[in-house]
């Protein structure tokens, strides 16, 4: 996998070669062009190629997009040309989605804004989907555009644009949101979407869209941008000897975020680069979609290893590569992508020199020419002096991208990390091993921070920090996660659900999809951050949300309410805390059936059948739930809500659950006999039945007296009887059952007293010479 190459090693300096296309500096002159007209620096050209502005350059980014306001105003260009013109003037040239497609000045963003409002509404269509779509194809365009607050300045305009627009803002905002959210602007969409006299702002439904798209996050929140211009690197102080004697490693997440597609097969961007100026050391760089890890041992002469997997542009990876010395026998190579092996061989990379390396760049080659930049963004990067195992490996990446820290803390990670991973990175070998780690955190100016534990032997000659030159940026993001801790945690969300029932403006109906938006986006914060789950705990969140759903119409209770209660209950269960949190939500929401009873039978069969099937198998389930309390909660249930026949003439009870349409007689003895199966499995799954238990069930048969109700009651009795003899007999005579059958055998069913004597037969059966 590995071959020496003598004089053919991969070439170093080209400084011939350059990218084809640079966009302008800020201080360059800007190209200005209409639909079908040539490029011209100093005039704005109309669709149909008259000169419409005398030949005076006009340098200003502000004054050319007044120019063209006035000419939409006068009516002299069409929306074509308006188009063409606002892309060409936002990429500083002929905009291309391909291979023009970067925002050059900051401010055409806030002049863009203004002019729309002057123009028609398929011209602002066009335009937003348009920016929406650079906004995807770059994270620097997302950047400048966080940069200049384009989120407020939309949300500000938000109640007054059409319905069409509407939707593509609410579009862009999401891209946009999941990107970046400042608390000001989280603190603007939460007051837009506050309702007033029992109606819903206008558009704020939609708005509700956005924020599920929050959490989908799939990079870290700070990361180094390399702008892909010559010599735009991280320089590293140089390094006194590299740690090889038990091997190293080096890890980052890395996303490559190419200008454009021109110079791809020509370029020879640089991951890393530690050598001496002898040009010995390691080095790392793409060619294409390959990456290239190259020891270089002499000038011109040394091993390469070429990791065999496909980088795609635009997303991130987590690299780890692994250099495993051996004394006696070959050194190898490992290379892992997103924890996982994917490429590995023998290689002899152990460089022997005494020099320091004092050529160390991430980011670039030590020429630093245009060719061999990186163009992207790096997160932390590690360089470890020993070789890291699998497991390792493995578990680092389960931390995630935005981890940056030194593996000191079990409790520092938000994520929820499985213990045997915490016992492999937080036993101080992974912390004592970093020779190096910066991040762009830890960041003054330009200055790099080299971030390892103090007690750590430094390798550097002097100054372990490092210099970003250039435009190399360390951007700093604000999650949905920090920007909600800071307005008041996941609490801030209950309200929304108290809004249930307001209509939309000049629309007399309720819109249904509202309470499943706002609980998927509930359930993925608390599944992304350990701190959610614990303020949702102590909140009591799950009493609040099903006191609400109790006080809504039960039209919000959907389908899809209900798939994501059930997921979330399926993601507590697999995780080792969850079992407070899922109490709660089996307390207040999934058996609380003055939430279920008036929802569409199919959703409270899913409901049952889940609960009776799949819910009660799981291991951790019985630990988890009261069990007592549960019995006693279905009790009550059975008796007031899933009655067969109205209790209130024969029993005296009281019943609920007639305040809105119930499921038919049919299929409420159906249900009931799903919760029955529920509550037999609870009952048998440990060591029997307990007299608080048994006592629920015996009071229920001694105060209902309509045969609907009873009958598959006492079945179950009888089924308890049978199965578990040697706990149901001792109880049953100690909570006197024998009243129940006196009562019972007195029924006009002969199907009850054939039951009863059944629960009679057994209980003599089994009963001691007493």
């Amino acid at each position: 996998m590995s071959s020496e190459k003598p004089g053919s090693a991969t070439p170093l300096s080209d400084p011939d070669r350059d990218r084809a296309a640079h966009p302008p500096g800020p201080g360059q002159p800007q190209v200005v062009t209409g639909a079908g007209s040539a490029p011209i620096g100093d005039r704005m050209v109309s669709g149909s190629g008259s000169m419409v502005l005398p030949a005076v350059p006009i340098r200003n980014i502000q004054m050319k997009f007044a120019v063209l306001v006035g000419l939409i105003q006068v009516g002299e260009v069409s929306n074509r040309d308006i188009v063409e013109t606002v892309l060409n003037l936002l990429v500083g040239g002929e905009f291309d989605l391909e291979m023009n497609f970067i925002i050059q000045d900051s401010e055409s963003i806030g002049c863009m804004v203004d002019l729309l409002s002057h123009c028609e509404v398929t011209c602002q269509a066009e335009v937003w989907s348009m920016f929406t779509a650079i906004l995807r194809k770059s994270v620097r365009n997302l950047q400048t555009s966080t940069e200049v607050g384009l989120i407020q300045q939309v949300l500000s305009k938000m109640s007054s644009v059409d319905d069409m627009i509407a939707d593509l803002l609410v579009d862009m905002l999401g891209v946009m949101a999941s990107y970046s959210i400042t608390v000001k602007e989280l603190k603007l969409l939460f007051s837009m979407l506050r309702g007033d006299n029992s109606i819903w702002p206008r558009h704020s439904i939609k708005l509700l869209s956005v924020l599920n798209q929050m959490p989908q996050r799939h990079g870290p929140d700070t990361f180094f941008n390399f702008p892909g211009r010559s010599a735009a690197a991280i320089a590293l102080p140089p390094i006194a000897k590299w740690p090889y004697q038990n091997g190293f490693t080096l890890n980052t997440w890395f996303r490559q975020d190419p200008l454009n597609n021109i110079n791809v097969d020509k370029d020879k961007p640089y991951l890393y680069c530690f050598r001496t100026s002898k040009g010995v050391g390691y080095s790392a760089h793409f060619v294409g979609n390959c990456l290239i890890v190259t020891s270089l041992k002499s000038k011109g002469k040394g091993f390469q290893h070429c990791v065999k997997y496909d980088f795609q542009p635009r997303k991130w990876y987590m690299i780890s590569i692994v250099h495993i010395y051996n004394r006696w026998r070959n050194s190898e190579i490992r290379c892992y992508v997103n924890g996982q092996l994917v490429s590995y061989g023998d290689m002899a990379w152990h460089v022997n020199t005494n020099d320091s390396y004092d050529k160390c760049f991430l980011g670039s080659s030590e020429t630093a020419d245009a060719n061999r930049v990186f163009c992207g963004q790096l997160g932390a990067i590690y360089v470890f002096s020993e070789a890291l195992n699998p497991a390792q490996i493995f578990a680092i990446h389960q931390l995630g991208p935005g981890y940056k820290s030194t593996f000191k803390f079990k409790s520092e990670s938000d994520i929820h990390l499985a213990e045997h991973h915490k016992q492999v990175l937080y036993d101080g070998k992974q912390a004592s091993s970093i020779s190096f780690t910066y991040n762009a955190k830890a960041t003054d100016a330009q200055l790099c921070l080299e971030s390892s534990p103090r007690e750590n032997t430094s390798i550097f000659v002097h100054s372990p920090h490092a210099l970003m030159l250039q435009d190399v940026k360390a951007i700093v993001t604000h999650s949905i996660h920090s920007a909600i801790h800071s307005i008041g945690g996941i609490q801030v969300l209950f309200p929304l659900f108290s809004q249930l029932d307001y209509r939309q403006l000049n629309d007399s109906s309720v819109d249904t999809s509202v309470c499943a938006t706002l609980l998927a986006f509930l359930v993925e914060l608390l599944k992304s951050s350990v701190a959610m789950q614990e303020q949702m705990l102590g909140g009591k969140g799950f009493l609040v949300i099903g006191y609400l759903l109790e006080k809504s119409s039960r039209v919000h209770i959907t389908r899809a309410v209900l798939e994501q209660f059930l997921s979330f209950a399926k993601y507590l269960d697999g995780l080792t805390h969850g079992a407070p949190l899922l109490k709660q939500l089996c307390d207040h929401v999934l058996f609380n059936a003055a939430i279920w009873i008036h929802t569409p039978a199919k959703v409270q069969l899913s409901l049952y059948t889940y609960l009776s099937a799949e819910f009660i198998g799981t291991a951790t389930i019985y630990s988890t739930i009261r069990r007592v309390g549960t019995v006693l909660q279905l009790m009550h249930t059975l008796k007031y809500y899933y009655w067969a026949s109205n209790p209130l003439e024969s029993s005296g009870i009281t019943p609920k659950g007639l305040d809105g349409p119930r499921p038919s007689q049919k299929e409420i003895i159906s249900l009931r006999a799903f919760m029955l199966l529920f509550l037999k499995q609870l009952i048998l799954k440990d060591r029997g039945v307990k007299e608080d238990e048994l006592q629920s069930i015996l009071n229920y048969l001694l105060t209902m007296h309509e045969d609907d109700n009873i009958h598959d009651v006492l079945q179950l009795l009888v089924a308890l009887m049978s199965e578990h003899p040697a706990s149901m007999i001792p109880a049953f005579d100690q909570r006197n059952g024998i009243r129940v059958i006196c009562k019972l055998l007195a029924s006009n069913s002969e199907n009850i007293r054939v039951q009863a004597l059944k629960v009679l037969g057994y209980f003599l059966k089994h009963l001691g010479h007493k």
